[in-house]
């Protein structure tokens, strides 16, 4: 069936989930700053860093709904979904392409990037691009078990950053990943906080995601912790001196992040939860702009 342009290009927007890209493109305007601080900003590797890590990104979300879809876990009505293959818009292989054609183009990025940082950027890359494929797909999916906030941590909170700042500097000191670790808590609350609406239908899937294993209580524990390890973490760097004074600039961000610690446990219900996710989206991309706008300042 014919559909309009726009029609097409609203669904496939809609498969990239666009409020989840900030999370792909705050670690890479992070890992920037550090490097202008440390006079090594080049705009052509960060420009190819940014775009390449929002394909992975947007690929990553198209595994995500070609594989539940798959599975059974997305029906008709589920929350948080984009909807378009449960709903008929776009056949299910035509998604899975999709993804597989943003990891070639990011892949195109990745061979410029190699070129430019050499071997190790291969390495961490290669890493990258094999995390966002495990996270929805294989035998036992990430996405699928207790170890997935852990693991969003670890690549988009912190492995984005040191990317990012290597294609730009040729390395790293040891400063960046541990500069990287305010990123890590709010990016993985946003996985956390989608894990907490989708208890029920994960647990009727067959997933065993934190809140399914150790139950909602301590998923609402552990989000909570990963809100105030984003500031708790800012400043020990500052007290340290391996970030500036001025990223004293991410705590008027605490009222958001105040108001998400009191609706996490207020609400349960995924038509109320979903609102949540989508603000904890909002607070990392908030934190993040914030946590750069103070290295750039006290570069």
């Amino acid at each position: 069936m014919y559909q309009p342009r726009a029609q097409v290009f609203t669904e496939w927007f809609r498969l990239a989930r666009p409020f989840s890209l900030t999370a792909a493109a705050v670690p890479v305007l992070f890992g920037t700053a550090l490097a202008w601080r440390d006079g090594a900003f080049e705009p052509y590797p960060f420009l190819a860093m940014l775009f390449g890590s929002l394909l992975i990104q947007a690929a990553t979300n198209m595994f995500n709904e070609f594989y539940d879809e798959r599975r059974g876990l997305d029906v008709a009505g589920t929350v948080g979904i984009a909807g378009s293959i449960v709903g008929g818009r776009v056949a299910a292989r035509s998604v899975l392409v999709g993804a597989l054609a943003c990891y070639t183009l990011a892949l195109f990025l990745g061979i410029y990037l190699i070129s430019v940082g050499g071997w190790p950027i291969l390495v961490l890359g290669c890493l990258s691009a094999l995390g966002g494929y495990l996270y929805s797909a294989g035998p036992r999916p990430i996405a699928y078990t207790p170890a997935s906030e852990a693991a969003v941590f670890a690549f988009m909170g912190v492995l984005i950053v040191v990317i990012a700042y290597a294609v730009q500097a040729g390395g790293f000191p040891l400063s960046v990943p541990l500069a990287a670790l305010p990123i890590g808590g709010p990016v993985a609350a946003i996985l956390l906080a989608n894990n907490l609406r989708d208890l029920v239908s994960d647990r009727r899937g067959g997933r065993r995601t934190l809140p399914i294993v150790f139950g909602r209580e301590v998923g609402v524990l552990v989000y909570r912790a990963l809100l105030l390890e984003a500031y708790v973490a800012v400043t020990v760097l500052m007290a340290f001196g391996l970030v500036p004074p001025e990223c004293v600039l991410v705590f008027p961000s605490v009222f958001a992040a105040s108001r998400l610690w009191r609706d996490i446990a207020r609400y349960s219900t995924p038509g109320r939860l979903d609102p949540v996710v989508k603000r904890t989206a909002g607070l990392h991309l908030v934190f993040g702009l914030l946590y750069t706008a103070g290295v750039l300042i006290g570069g």
